[in-house]
């Protein structure tokens, strides 16, 4: 199938087929396919319910073979697995990390000489179909078309992004989040979030998401709100925020938050961790531009708040609930050190993860960035 390419985000608003609800997974019953890898985290224990979907087709489990981040290197064990078993369907289970991972497998089992730095794949058609099964609530791997890796060379993280690499099916079941410790919950919350604001005061503006991320942010207020006050919260609808702060940050990039967070993996600090600590400083400082200043003001009292200050009271008690506040001396004290190093600086500002940030990522912001928090 043809597939725009260029000005996409500006025009295009691409999302997977969506399954919800539970074991919706045996909605996939007749989806056509002869052999079907579950590639999936340590934490895997559904292989019977793939198995009685699945029946009457060969189906193979694989644990992934990279541990946290995904690297070219760690996944070279699960990419042999898949050239042995040949695979038309392939089935992510887990988080961000196993989602983008399955991506990267996919794609250099479909393009073996697929080099990040110089390889250009858009426009070809993937012969495997790819579903995502996320059992987490904010890292929006399951509606991207990036598939975020980690660099050994340049010991930073990087991104393929290819519009082909969105999963055609996505499957929203509450049983794979609940029960998740508060400290993940909230912070994976917090990235979508994220993805949201991020998306909202980009320098790319698209009228759909604008509406997906007013309602997201309502949702994940609402939600948040059950949570930090000791009732139970609807899981259901903070998969659907965190689907669309998928979608948002998909078609219109994020910001300074998942920039400078791309930098902080090799400190130990896991992405939704680092964002949902910068995320606070970032919106201090893109305030000072009156048009981003207008922007977040709309979207806050869209989303049940009276002020931007009480936005961010919120994400704020939202980290210390989570017990995120803890790290958070030592994130500025390592970021203080760091921003005297040139190449961090520059890793950050060529983050193009953080292509889409309206206050422009300078030497200068990251200094102010850490004064702000």
């Amino acid at each position: 199938m043809w597939q725009p390419q260029g000005f996409y985000n500006e025009y295009t608003l691409r999302t997977p087929v969506i399954l919800s609800g539970e074991n919706s997974v045996r909605g996939l019953y007749n989806y056509p396919a002869a052999k079907i890898a579950v590639i999936h985290g340590t934490s895997f224990c559904d292989r019977e319910l793939f198995l009685s979907t699945f029946s009457k087709r060969e189906v193979r489990f694989f644990a992934r073979s990279w541990k946290d981040e995904p690297s070219f290197e760690g996944l070279r064990e699960t990419i042999g697995e898949l050239e042995d078993f040949k695979p038309d369907v392939i089935i992510a289970v887990g988080g961000g990390s196993v989602i983008d991972g399955s991506k990267l497998c996919r794609l250099l089992y479909e393009f073996p000489y697929f080099d990040p730095k110089t390889s250009r794949v858009s426009g070809h058609m993937m012969k495997t179909r790819f579903i995502a099964v996320p059992t987490t609530v904010g890292s929006g791997a399951e509606v991207s078309s990036a598939a975020v890796f980690y660099d050994s060379m340049s010991q930073r993280k990087d991104m393929v992004v290819i519009h082909e690499l969105q999963p055609d099916v996505v499957i929203y079941d509450q049983k794979y989040i609940i029960g998740t410790p508060h400290r993940l919950l909230c912070a994976s919350a917090l990235d979508a979030t994220a993805h949201i604001l991020e998306g909202y005061v980009s320098i790319v503006q698209n009228s759909f998401t604008d509406v997906l991320a007013e309602e997201g942010l309502s949702l994940l207020h609402e939600e948040l709100k059950m949570l930090i006050s000791g009732k139970d919260c609807n899981y259901s609808r903070l998969q659907y925020a965190g689907y669309i702060g998928g979608i948002v940050q998909n078609h219109c990039i994020v910001g300074a938050a998942h920039a400078i967070a791309h930098q902080l993996t090799e400190q130990g600090y896991s992405h939704s961790e680092a964002v949902s600590l910068l995320l606070p400083a970032v919106i201090r400082i893109n305030m000072t531009n009156g048009d981003c200043y207008d922007r977040y003001k709309t979207i806050s009292e869209r989303a049940g708040f009276t002020s931007i200050d009480e936005m961010l009271y919120f994400i704020e008690s939202i980290v210390e609930f989570a017990g995120l506040s803890n790290r958070r001396d030592a994130l500025i004290e390592h970021l203080t050190k760091a921003q005297e190093e040139q190449s961090f600086c520059q890793n950050a500002i060529n983050d193009r993860g953080g292509n889409g940030n309206p206050v422009e990522i300078t030497g200068e912001y990251i200094k102010q960035l850490i004064r702000s928090m």
